[in-house]
């Protein structure tokens, strides 16, 4: 005898950073196993690889995820928890307060947070009066060819610099920096000021993220906190 199959409902969904429309459905109990033997592990790559793989599963349409930048598959996969196991998040908080650092059980809907403002002006940036480049946010694709934990080196930041070109312009031609080599759009970035340079770096701490302000009064001390939460991360401690 054939078991009957039990429908799931549909969700829309937006990408932040192209506004397209998809549906989404909530994710079966056998994809949330995957996912929580990644988290299990807690090991970056294995949680990645899981989060882009449900995401597509749950995903109806031709969407490639490998090219999304990465705030979008941050905000569909807090999206896709939220329509599968509720909208309610518990975070352990420490308190602020000095001599209490006691840990709080602090509950947070996931409908209440936000990505930051997303301005496609962002990613021009000039650097002289006539140069200036055009970014591009950093994609599951490229992150996944990178070593994340060296992100925060200067080698790291240098190839992800040259990773998120997307062109150089002056005031005659616009360079389609993926038709360059890599050692030419590096001796670019090279030959830069150093505050030409801190112009590009800034553009990947002002990139859209998921953000929201945790506040509570601590069960202990009755001090009040107030905690930024910022990136995917901060939602799953």
């Amino acid at each position: 005898m054939t078991l009957p199959r039990i429908d799931v409902p549909r969700y829309p969904v937006t990408i932040p950073s192209s506004g397209e429309e998809y549906i989404m459905r909530p994710y079966l109990v056998k994809e949330e196993k995957v996912l929580l033997l990644a988290l299990e592990s807690q090991d970056s790559e294995q949680i990645t690889l899981a989060i882009r793989n449900l995401i597509t599963s749950c995903i109806e349409g031709d969407l490639n995820i490998e090219t999304l930048a990465s705030f979008d598959i941050e905000k569909l996969f807090l999206e896709l928890r939220g329509i599968s196991v509720g909208d309610e998040i518990t975070l352990t908080s420490k308190c602020q307060a000095e001599e209490c650092e006691e840990e709080n059980q602090v509950g947070l809907k996931t409908s209440e947070v936000k990505l930051t403002d997303y301005n496609p002006d962002d990613k021009i940036i000039r650097l002289t009066d006539s140069v200036g480049v055009t970014m591009m946010y950093p994609t599951a694709e490229l992150l996944s060819k990178m070593d994340v934990s060296n992100l925060e080196s200067v080698s790291g930041l240098m190839d992800l610099i040259i990773g998120c070109v997307a062109t150089i312009f002056d005031t005659e031609n616009i360079y389609d920096a993926k038709k360059e080599s890599s050692e030419e759009v590096k001796d670019f970035i090279e030959s830069l000021t150093s505050e030409q340079f801190q112009k590009i770096s800034s553009f990947f701490r002002t990139m859209p993220a998921l953000e929201h302000t945790l506040a509570y009064t601590c069960s202990k001390c009755g001090f009040k906190n107030e905690t930024l939460l910022r990136g995917l991360a901060s939602f799953f401690t």
